[in-house]
Order: structure tokens, then sequence, then C-alpha cells
């Protein structure tokens, strides 16, 4: 083996074990799977010529670091697209909004239906400790949920029905955020490998 070719060798292997460190969350296994498609990917993207082409394939592949946040990124999201907790789907919307607009407004549409979800559901809770402050408030030109204090002319109109009605609300809020992020994560464009 030539000088030129170990010296390759050498700066691949320091760029992968670079990658490996920067991975440390992801699961051994999928790590190493990983490290091998990118291997490759230096590999097959090299000239014959040993002498040129590596520092060139390892500047468009980025620093390791930055390659490892993509996978752990997409990795993240692959994991929400097919989960129901709104934990998991809330974190990954957040780590997406680092990514670009998409994201950002992926992220955006979590937190609007999420905190419409727990201000349903706060709503609901306070009813039965506040029944005179709280509920659906009609009249002279208002309309509202909660609480809008003592306003003359105003009268609540769901009265025993409210806490179910929340309750539902908030249930429907929750669930349709769920379902509309799994549906906003599966149809993203995936980067390209």
């Amino acid at each position: 083996m030539t000088n030129l070719t170990q010296t390759r060798n050498d700066e691949i292997e320091s760029y992968l074990a670079g990658l490996d460190g920067a991975l440390r969350g992801v699961r051994r296994e999928e790590r190493d799977e990983i490290l091998r498609e990118i291997r490759t990917h230096i590999l097959d993207s090299l000239p014959d010529n040993p002498q040129t082409g590596v520092d060139a394939v390892l500047r468009r592949l980025g620093a390791p670091e930055r390659l490892a946040e993509q996978y752990q990124t997409e990795f993240l999201l692959t994991q929400a697209s097919h989960s129901f907790s709104p934990w998991l789907l809330l974190s990954s919307a957040w780590r997406w909004a680092h990514t670009g607009l998409r994201g950002f407004a992926v992220f955006m549409v979590a937190m609007v239906g999420y905190v419409t979800a727990a201000g349903f559901l706060i709503s609901a809770l306070l009813k039965p400790f506040m029944p005179n402050e709280v509920g659906l408030w009609v009249g002279r030109g208002t309309f509202g949920f909660g609480d809008l204090g003592h306003r003359a002319g105003v009268h609540e109109v769901l009265g025993s029905w409210y806490i179910p009605v929340t309750m539902f609300l908030a249930f429907g809020a929750a669930v349709g955020t769920t379902h509309a992020l799994r549906w906003l994560i599966r149809t993203r464009k995936r980067p390209a490998q």
C-alpha cells in the first residue's frame, strides 16, 4: 500500500471516527449502518487516482457533527411518523424546526394544536372550582370560552355541559394535532443520500 493510499485511508477513518462519536445517541446497529453507508459513499465518490479527491469528498459531506445531526433528526422524524406520543411528535417537530421553514411551520402547527388542547383541558378542570367565572359566555357582542370575568349582559350557555364539551374539544384538538403532525412528517422530503 502506498503512502498516498494510506493517507487517504487515514483521512477517511478519521472522518468516520468523528461521525461515530457525533452519533453517540444512536443505537449501535443503526450507527454501524450509517458508518457503512457513508464509507461506501466516500469510496464511490473518489476518483480512481488516490492522490486527489478525499478532501473534496469530505468537504461536500460537511463536518461529521453536522452530518450526524442530520441523521439524528431524520431518525427522530422517522420514529415520530409512526408514533402517537405527543411528546415525541413535539420534540421531533422542534428538532425539525431548526432545519428550515417547513420544519418551523410544522412546529408551529404542533404548538398551536397542543396548546389549544391544553387550554380546553385546563378550562374544564377549573369549571368545578370556579363555576360562575368559567364557561361559554355569550351576549352583547361577546362570545368566548373560559373566564371573561364579571361582565354585565353576558350569560353562560353550556351550564353543566361545559365540562364534557370542553373535554371533547381538548381530546379532538390533541388527536387532530397528532394526526396532522404524523401526516406532515410522513410527507416530508427526505434528504438525498
